[in-house]
């Protein structure tokens, strides 16, 4: 169990999220995989890809939640998931991956649905993101900027 105690105990380098990571000081391999970058395409090896997605997207999520905080910026997590002087490399796919499932959006995409009538909302959903989404995917422009802040949907639901 968490407790901000626990996490002020906790070695330096240690799980950010303040939970015990058995291979995160322990498995140099292991980390090493981890902390690589994922290939440009699953496809090339779904395994190492789902492996690598299965440890990230939860522990940010998880960091996010024991933070109390419901904005990410990758920068922010990259300080915060630095080991041993690395960063992981492959946390901006990561977060791409939670906006394509829909766990994470970008703030500007989320203050422009709150502050819309049901006309501009509908124009929004069905006409302008499917349309981003397909020129994003299709140009190849759909990286996460190191300062672009990105919400948490269900975080925010339960803060709110």
């Amino acid at each position: 169990m968490w407790s901000p105690e626990r996490e002020a105990e906790a070695p330096a380098g240690g799980d950010p999220a303040g939970l015990p990571l058995p291979e995160w000081e322990e498995d140099e391999e292991r980390m090493s995989f981890l902390f690589s970058a994922f290939k440009r395409s699953r496809e090339v090896n779904s395994t190492d890809w789902d492996s690598k997605m299965g440890f990230w997207a939860p522990l940010v999520l998880s960091h996010s939640r024991r933070q109390g905080v419901v904005r990410l910026r990758l920068r922010d997590l990259q300080e915060a998931f630095q080991r041993k002087g690395s960063v992981p490399l492959g946390l901006a796919t990561v977060l791409q991956d939670l906006l394509r499932r829909g766990e994470l959006q970008r703030e500007s995409d989320f203050m422009a649905s709150v502050d819309s009538s049901w006309i501009s909302w509908g124009v929004g959903v069905f006409l302008l993101k499917p349309l981003k989404w397909t020129l994003s995917n299709v140009l190849g422009d759909n990286k996460v900027p190191a300062e672009e802040v990105l919400v948490a949907v269900e975080l925010l639901k339960v803060r709110a």
